[in-house]
């Protein structure tokens, strides 16, 4: 991912929905706001990019019977919102907007906050939830991914090392925690994220099952391919009947 250089990032991203359609892949996750990465200031002609940039991927998208989701600038307003989007045979959607905004690197300065918990999305390939990047830390807002009985969790990032392993860790708690399939993409180069320092990204993505295990990753920028059984998840349930002792102790909203 390159800041600013959205045609360079979504040929990138055309690239990998092409192989996805060509190996019968039904889902692509990608990265935290991959058309444009954080930027200091997003002018009406960047938005414009990144606006155009969506509309290719999900037009490639359907056409090949492909969900693709990740986030990217959205809103009207002076600054943008990180926005989540689901392409493709899911709809041309906005769920959501990322609530939780990184203070260390000033991210309420460049993004409008999101006021509204996760929304889940049935689809063609289950019922999908997603959050963005620092959300994964809050187990407030991921809690959704239960309250809503989705399928499939999702996490569109950019985490820098050293940060890595605290991504994999909260992966993998959320994952266990809501007994759900949890599909984690990072995002591969180098930014500064607004504050003036170079941080670097592994393209780390992790595939993690519904016990909080991790049933495949790629650490390389490269693109996962890989199989997972959402029936899984109804076997872990049944076994550890989490969301139906919440109930009885009163703690379900």
């Amino acid at each position: 991912m390159r800041p600013g250089e959205v045609a360079v990032n979504l040929a990138v991203v055309l690239h990998a929905v092409d192989r996805c359609i060509a190996a019968g892949v039904q889902l692509l996750v990608l990265p935290e706001k991959w058309t444009t990465s954080f930027l200091p200031e997003f002018s009406a002609a960047m938005r414009a990019q990144s606006d155009a940039a969506l509309e290719t991927v999900h037009a490639r998208a359907e056409k090949g019977g492909l969900i693709v989701v990740g986030s990217a600038p959205g809103g009207e307003g002076d600054k943008p919102s990180n926005a989540l989007h689901m392409l493709g045979a899911a709809g041309n959607l906005r769920p959501y907007r990322k609530r939780m905004l990184f203070s260390p690197t000033g991210e309420g300065r460049q993004v409008e906050r999101g006021e509204t918990q996760p929304v889940a999305i049935d689809t063609p390939t289950g019922k999908i939830i997603g959050v963005i990047c620092y959300d994964l830390r809050f187990p407030e807002i991921c809690r959704e991914a239960m309250y809503q009985e989705a399928d499939i969790l999702i996490c569109c990032a950019q985490w820098p090392w050293p940060r890595v392993p605290v991504f994999e860790l909260m992966s993998r708690a959320r994952a266990a925690e809501n007994q759900i399939w949890t599909l984690s993409c990072n995002r591969a180069g180098e930014a500064s994220l607004g504050n003036g320092d170079p941080m670097r990204f592994p393209g780390s993505a992790l595939v993690i099952d519904p016990l909080g295990e991790v049933h495949e990753r790629i650490d390389d920028g490269g693109l996962l391919i890989t199989e997972i059984d959402l029936d899984v998840a109804a076997k872990v349930r049944k076994n550890v009947p989490l969301a139906r002792d919440l109930k009885k102790a009163g703690l379900w909203p």
